[in-house]
């Protein structure tokens, strides 16, 4: 595994939404076939694919998204992220995440998230959100971070950061990153800035 992408948590994903389902997609044969609030799901945030009306009205995540764009092409724009956003029609925009998962999967690119259980529901963290993640990484996740081996890590939010920075340090000392969450209260520029970051380390 080349570069490690590590974030907090998936969204919660309940048992309304598992009733979801993914239709075949030719070009990954053997998908999973139900909907999950992960990024990874190519359902998740696109209702013309699922074609569900239990499909919830507000999903997705392009900022995510936006990341994986980022650690597959140069960026230098806000523009350039269209081929993966909203204004690109619906086929041509699936295909490009489609192409864009296997861009990164053969460059051994992986999100990886510290916490095993999602801490946001309904758009907001869960209690204890924190002491789950610690929990995560200490029993789980930071072992399996250690296995992969991975040349590089950025750490996607401050607060992983906080969790995991001290293993980090100790393991891979001069191989990983910090940027904050694509979420976070900041400037266009500055969000600008750390998608730059994800394409100086990723792009090749």
């Amino acid at each position: 595994m080349e570069i490690i992408l590590l974030a907090e948590s998936h969204v919660f994903t309940d048992d309304s939404d598992r009733e979801i389902s993914i239709p075949e997609i030719e070009a990954l044969p053997g998908y999973p076939n139900q909907y999950a609030r992960f990024v990874y799901c190519l359902g998740y945030g696109e209702r013309n694919l699922t074609k569900n009306k239990l499909h919830p009205k507000r999903d997705g995540t392009p900022p995510f998204w936006k990341i994986f764009f980022s650690c597959n092409n140069l960026i230098n724009s806000s523009q350039g992220f269209s081929p993966i956003l909203r204004k690109t029609p619906f086929e041509q925009r699936l295909n490009n995440k489609i192409n864009l998962l296997k861009a990164l999967k053969e460059k051994g690119i992986w999100l990886v998230d510290t916490s095993i259980v999602g801490l946001y529901k309904n758009g907001k963290k869960v209690p204890g959100m924190f002491q789950a993640m610690e929990k995560s990484w200490h029993l789980y996740t930071c072992d399996v971070v250690k296995s992969a081996s991975p040349n590089h890590i950025i750490c996607v939010g401050k607060g992983v950061a906080g969790v995991v920075k001290n293993d980090l340090q100790k393991h891979f000392p001069n191989n990983y990153s910090v940027v904050s969450q694509p979420t976070a209260f900041l400037s266009s520029e500055e969000h600008m800035e750390n998608f730059k970051h994800f394409s100086k380390i990723c792009y090749k």
